[in-house]
């Protein structure tokens, strides 16, 4: 897609929505000795998804699965949309639209796997990661050079708030005014 393209849709963008694994993780499901499922998540990921909150863009999560572990991390980062055990996307998808009174376009979607396919096809911008199913590839309006859990989705967020013009005012909190300069 062409590079105007994107950054109209990412204009349009007020909320970002995000799969869980193969996206925030690397899609691993580790189990420990009693059976309890442990999910890895990259910290600079984190720290992407903080500064999209930050910019202020609403973040939720849809998965397909439920875990424990997704709810501590939508906690740590302040994600207060969360979704989980939904096989079927479109109907939380439907229920967040409702609830934040936004509409398609109005929408970011990062997936990886076939089930993210519905909501990629109606939301504004439908992002893959680099190591997504080849189906999800081709619904993408763009898709991220990392992969899932291991910087996809700081990449998007950065690319996300570089196009949209919110990317100084996140640095300018770590270089103040002035960009620091050897003297």
């Amino acid at each position: 897609m062409a590079a105007d393209d994107l950054k109209e849709r990412a204009g349009r963008v007020t909320t970002v929505i995000f799969d869980i694994d193969g996206v925030l993780t690397d899609g691993s499901i580790l189990l420990d000795s009693s059976g309890s499922e442990i999910k890895r998540f990259n910290v600079h990921d984190g720290t992407g998804i903080k500064y999209l909150r930050r910019s202020g863009f609403n973040l939720a999560i849809i998965s397909g699965r439920a875990s424990s572990a997704v709810d501590a991390r939508a906690g740590d980062l302040g994600i207060e949309h969360v979704y989980q055990g939904y096989k079927e996307k479109l109907k939380a998808y439907a229920d967040l639209k409702k609830r934040l009174s936004i509409i398609d376009r109005e929408v970011a979607f990062v997936g990886d796997d076939l089930p993210d396919i519905p909501v990629m096809r109606l939301c504004g911008l439908a992002v893959a990661v680099a190591n997504a199913r080849q189906e999800v590839l081709r619904e993408a309006h763009m898709v991220t050079e990392a992969t899932g859990g291991a910087g996809a989705a700081r990449e998007f967020a950065e690319w996300l708030l570089r196009a949209t013009g919110r990317w100084d005012q996140i640095i300018s909190r770590y270089y103040g005014e002035k960009e620091c300069k050897d003297e």
